[in-house]
């Protein structure tokens, strides 16, 4: 009796410790430095390359805007709105390189490398259009051949498919920190675990943040393998199935927005996190800032970045200095913020 006991005591340790949710035992401040006003409407990603801010856009003539960071000002105007030949229809994934873009034209259910030219801003299609299913939501280049897709899968979390968009393999699992969610139907947990992806090239270590949970996964050939799972944010969704599709959301109105951006370097995977709840902001009333929760490439908490404003979306700099960001400060604008101690 003793031993089922203990056996039971540390089952139940063992389920207490999964459900643990991350810790940091060390939180800095961090200022931002404002740039200039947006001319975003709805600001949905920024990269930087060399001198050059690239900011995307969801609504408006132009869904890509580059600003230089050397002359302090808006330089152009990439990826024209519309459903025409060199048209894009919003929202739009973008990778750029030095000298190819890649485009995930999420709404078209297309994608494609480009030629890119950082003098003139121009691109051009190169290789094959890319034709996806509608279940897709997001893609992500792992190499020149290789892509991880995430969507509304019923048999699987990921697919892994090469340039020309077949599947070479299904693989991944999806959380289960909510009671009995192992039952949830893949569909179902797809629409809450919306996953959003950075990627560490030597490593071959794939980073995961929905907006509870950040997963770290080693890529070998064809496949992708857990090696973390992480609790950002406790959460409960309820789903819903009708001849419309399946319906997932929180029905916890004081449960945190949680992770709303995921940016890395090769040091370190960066988490851009609201803590303002499902309720404030659904009343307008989000008063917490942003933070930035820094985690090393083995899933370790680092420390928490806080923010003195709310940033809409983020990217790190080449050396690990700085941050990029959409800033609300109330209007959106472009902006710095400076990573202290590195």
């Amino acid at each position: 009796m003793k031993i089922q006991l203990l056996s039971l005591a540390l089952l139940l340790v063992g389920c207490s410790e999964s459900q643990k949710r991350v810790s940091f035992s060390e939180s800095t401040a961090a200022k931002s430095t404002i740039f200039t006003e947006a001319i975003i409407s709805i600001p949905m990603d920024i990269k930087k390359r060399g001198d050059i801010l690239y900011v995307s856009d969801f609504n408006g003539d132009s869904l890509l805007y580059c600003y230089s960071l050397s002359q302090e000002r808006f330089v152009n105007k990439m990826l024209p709105q519309g459903q025409g030949p060199g048209e894009f229809l919003s929202p739009v994934e973008f990778f750029i390189s030095d000298s190819s873009v890649f485009i995930h034209n999420r709404w078209h259910f297309t994608a494609q490398n480009y030629t890119f030219n950082a003098n003139d801003f121009s691109i051009r299609p190169q290789g094959e259009l890319i034709h996806l299913p509608m279940n897709f939501d997001r893609i992500y280049p792992l190499s020149e051949s290789r892509f991880v897709a995430s969507g509304v899968f019923d048999d699987c979390r990921f697919l892994i498919l090469d340039n020309k968009g077949n599947v070479i393999s299904k693989c991944g699992s999806f959380p289960n920190y909510q009671s009995e969610e192992e039952a949830v139907p893949n569909t179902a947990k797809a629409m809450f675990h919306q996953s959003q992806f950075g990627y560490h090239t030597t490593r071959k270590r794939l980073a995961c943040a929905t907006s509870n949970v950040l997963e770290l996964w080693d890529y070998a050939p064809d496949t992708l393998t857990l090696h973390k799972r992480m609790l950002l944010a406790p959460y409960h969704y309820l789903f819903e199935s009708t001849p419309d599709g399946v319906y997932a959301e929180s029905d916890n109105p004081d449960a945190e927005l949680g992770a709303r951006g995921i940016a890395v370097s090769d040091k370190y995977v960066y988490v851009l996190y609201n803590p303002n709840t499902h309720r404030m902001h659904e009343e307008h009333k989000e008063t917490q800032k942003s933070e930035i929760w820094v985690f090393d490439w083995e899933g370790e908490p680092v420390r928490k970045i806080l923010i003195d404003t709310q940033v809409q979306c983020f990217c790190v700099d080449e050396t690990d200095t700085a941050f990029y960001c959409v800033l609300a400060a109330p209007d959106h604008c472009i902006g710095v913020v400076l990573i202290a101690g590195e």
